[in-house]
């Protein structure tokens, strides 16, 4: 088992401490050795902890079985926007190069609770501005599964990490899709809670609005466990939602006939690559035939997301970098150009694009009422390639977050689950989302897919 422990459940992880079959220490050896081989080609970590690292894996042997909670001894990586006292946050950025936290965030405190082995900084775009995962200042992540393509952005060492085994789970964050669009193009599972339910404090910012934070693993079973960890309402969170009742756990009186899944008429079927259309409406039929019910249902508004989205992300990400724009000439140009393109935007016209989103989110809850989650792909377009995707106005780059950013405006959770692959052996992902505050619900059937499939369970070849 320890062979391939770097691929292991956490639940499997903390029955074989808890039987005493393998130590922490041992874990965390695992783990160190596989960074050292791979980080170097990968880039996925920017930042590795390995001395304190190995002296508090060592020191977890000390425990009785009795003291394991579910995420004690588990690797995690967390993405550079997360501040960890006494060290950098750094945002992918030279601008931030010497930004030493001075205090935990909210979810780096849960993880130091659980006596989690928080291994260091995830790689990711630029400030978290971008779709692609290209990042010239850190040097850009490579996908595991073709070292010449993207890995998706912005959430990428994190994508990165898990997909390669670097390590068992990894935090992100998303705002336009930045968990999921990553954990599809890297073949891993990426979820994006709903809007407030995970603490934000001690977060970088790119958007109040739409920003959240997510678990990035290779299971939606893992995703569940790490939730029940980091969800919950916090008093110095103002955008934090108390939701003391929801818990999250595997369901077992979950019943597939009684959960209806809608499958959108329009837009996020059409203009796709036709292997990934192939792939989830392949998923859609396996679904139908586990006994889920399956539904056309009619979105004629989700084309006005896109706009929308850029409508407020902008004028708020340009509000937070406006003391950083004073150090121009340190952005990298893909992200320079994209906080310059909201200077022009007014504040009547912000104003008017939250007021349409306010809409947007109410014909959105409305149309949910009678189902249980939406199947979709999660990203329109097969894997680009890191040399076709340097510039900022690449059809991938404006297209990558189409389907993603749609659940960031109304704040619904949404998964990204691993569903097939193309011909040219990269992963493909299908995106379920699920009714405000539903989050449970929609792990469980993300749950009850995985328990049926196998796709989650492949390997990059040369990772095995």
């Amino acid at each position: 088992m320890s062979e391939n422990i770097f691929y292991s459940e956490i639940e499997t992880i903390n029955k074989l401490y808890k039987t005493k079959k393998i130590s922490p220490d041992e874990v965390f050896s695992i783990f160190s050795k596989r960074i050292k081989k791979h980080n170097k080609v990968l880039n996925a970590f920017i930042d590795i902890y390995e001395d304190e690292c190995s002296k508090f894996s060592k020191d977890l042997g000390n425990l009785d079985e009795n003291d394991f909670n579910i995420l004690t001894g588990i690797t995690v990586g967390l993405k550079d926007l997360i501040d960890f006292k006494n060290k950098y946050t750094t945002a992918g950025s030279k601008i931030l190069k010497n930004n030493l936290a001075s205090t935990n965030s909210k979810i780096t405190q849960d993880f130091i609770n659980q006596k989690s082995i928080i291994l260091g900084k995830t790689n990711l775009v630029e400030f978290a501005f971008g779709t692609l995962g290209i990042n010239t200042s850190t040097n850009t992540c490579r996908n595991p599964w073709d070292i010449k393509r993207v890995p998706g952005g912005s959430s990428s060492g994190s994508a990165v990490a898990v997909s390669a085994g670097l390590t068992t789970f990894a935090i992100g964050t998303d705002t336009g899709g930045s968990v999921r669009m990553p954990a599809s193009l890297c073949g891993i599972t990426g979820f994006k809670p709903t809007y407030g339910m995970v603490s934000r404090r001690g977060v970088l910012d790119l958007s109040w609005t739409m920003d959240h934070v997510g678990p990035m693993a290779r299971s939606a079973k893992d995703c569940l466990d790490v939730m029940s960890i980091i969800s919950g309402y916090d008093s110095k969170d103002k955008y934090s939602i108390n939701l003391d009742n929801n818990k999250f756990f595997v369901d077992k009186s979950f019943e597939r006939k009684k959960i209806k899944i809608g499958l959108p008429k329009s837009y996020f079927f059409d203009d796709i690559d036709e292997e990934i259309k192939s792939s989830v409406l392949d998923a859609v039929k396996k679904l139908s035939n586990l006994g889920y019910q399956i539904e056309e249902i009619d979105l004629p508004f989700v084309e006005e997301g896109r706009s929308l989205n850029v409508g407020v992300l902008i004028p708020e990400a340009l509000t937070i970098h406006k003391d950083y724009l004073k150090q121009y000439s340190k952005y990298s140009p893909t992200v320079i150009n994209r906080l310059l393109g909201g200077i022009g935007i007014t504040s009547e016209e912000y104003l008017s694009a939250s007021k349409n989103m306010s809409e947007f989110n109410f014909k959105m809850t409305k149309k949910m009422k009678n189902f249980d989650a939406i199947i979709t792909p999660t990203v329109p377009v097969a894997t680009p390639l890191i040399s076709d995707s340097l510039s900022p106005n690449t059809n991938e780059s404006n297209s990558m977050g189409k389907f993603t950013g749609i659940f960031n405006l109304t704040g619904q959770p949404s998964i990204s689950l691993p569903s097939g692959f193309t011909d040219k052996k990269m992963p493909i992902g299908m995106m379920l989302s699920g009714k405000m505050q539903e989050d449970n619900k929609l792990l469980n059937i993300a749950i009850d897919w995985q328990n049926h499939t196998d796709y989650h369970k492949q390997i990059p070849e040369g990772y095995n």
